[in-house]
């Protein structure tokens, strides 16, 4: 129609289908990982490494909108696991911290490996927090704590449940502590990988 053909309205519909293509493919992905469909391929890689890389996939929205991503660590981790399953859990989990976050914009990143060589990768942000009683809920699809979560500003409202199936192909333990007001830290666990020297493989 004349008139309409404005920069406005063409970079509505191209926001629009590249929204439903998200949608599209998170609903593809929860399928496969919820029947179980798609097994991690496993391979070594480093996972401290990981994290950066996802990282920064928000380096426009952290100039732009002002957010704090801070991550902390003490030292380059390597698992063996599906690397682009784990890539994709370590984004859905900052991309729901940072939809939930507090004013203060603030997400926080944290790995430490515990003295068993099991590694933990928790992502802490200070929004609203989650009811004690909702807590089991938040893994469902579609899922929202009423009244608490906001609309999301990125994402379908499949990342948790995604998140969930991946790290259960891995047979990874994961979780969420929060307190309301105080916000909410996500978190899962996977068993460091350590090289073995040759003259410690028997003949």
């Amino acid at each position: 129609i004349p008139g309409e053909c404005t920069p406005e309205n063409s970079q509505m519909i191209i926001d629009e289908t590249k929204r439903l293509t998200t949608l599209v493919n998170d609903m593809l992905d929860y399928s496969k990982y919820s029947s179980g469909f798609e097994k991690p391929s496993l391979s070594v890689f480093d996972l401290t490494e990981s994290v950066r890389v996802t990282m920064a996939r928000y380096n426009e929205l952290v100039r732009a909108n002002g957010y704090c991503i801070d991550f902390e660590y003490d030292r380059e981790v390597k698992v063996l696991a599906d690397e682009r399953m784990i890539l994709q859990v370590i984004y859905n989990l900052l991309n729901n911290a940072v939809n939930y976050t507090g004013a203060d914009k603030k997400v926080y990143i944290k790995q430490t490996v515990k003295p068993s060589g099991v590694v933990r990768v928790s992502v802490h942000d200070t929004g609203a927090g989650i009811p004690r009683d909702k807590l089991t809920d938040i893994w469902d699809r579609y899922y929202k704590v009423d009244k608490v979560h906001k609309r999301a500003k990125i994402g379908t409202g499949l990342g948790l449940s995604i998140v969930k199936g991946i790290l259960e192909a891995h047979g990874c333990a994961y979780g969420v502590e929060s307190r309301v007001d105080e916000g909410s830290n996500f978190w899962f666990e996977m068993e460091m990988f350590r090289s073995v020297a040759c003259d410690e493989i028997s003949p």
